[in-house]
């Protein structure tokens, strides 16, 4: 039984240790797909860009083999900043998940988002760096559930 929370333990501080982490790099292994199968290929695509955008990692969008598509919402469509290029539709924003990225000095890697926030359910924005600017006439009115839009500090 000790030689079993031994193991125990050493195996949680291997894993928990930031030596063992993988290297986020921009290579994605599509090997695995069968030939041919598009959404197999596009899916595992866009979850290597969304992998890499959240870890910093600016590889560009994804380029799907001729003849495939993305999906009802392909990532090439979504992805914004960084070498990218891409920018959102005017009711969206430029998310940025790496938080250690700051888009006033550096040209940052995201997917774009809805911008929308506050209102009945109070949505919040994606995180600390954006903030909520309400409609100003709502909020003149007195109104408690005012639209508002994600506006970046």
């Amino acid at each position: 039984m000790k030689a079993f929370v031994i193991l125990a333990s050493l195996l949680s501080l291997a894993v928990a240790n930031p030596l063992f982490e993988r290297e986020v790099t921009c290579a994605c292994d599509v090997s695995k797909c069968p030939a041919g199968n598009c959404k197999c290929i596009t899916s595992l695509l866009d979850n290597c860009y969304v992998t890499q955008t959240k870890a910093g990692v600016d590889c560009g969008k994804p380029k799907y083999p001729d003849g495939c598509t993305g999906g009802n919402t392909p990532i090439p469509d979504m992805a914004c900043g960084g070498s990218t290029g891409g920018t959102c539709a005017s009711d969206e924003i430029c998310y940025f998940p790496d938080k250690s990225c700051d888009p006033h000095t550096k040209a940052c890697t995201g997917l774009c988002a809805s911008n929308y926030c506050g209102g009945r359910w109070e949505k919040e924005c994606p995180d600390s760096r954006w903030s909520c600017v309400y409609e100003d006439s709502c909020m003149k009115s007195g109104s408690d559930d005012c639209d508002g839009v994600c506006v970046l500090n």
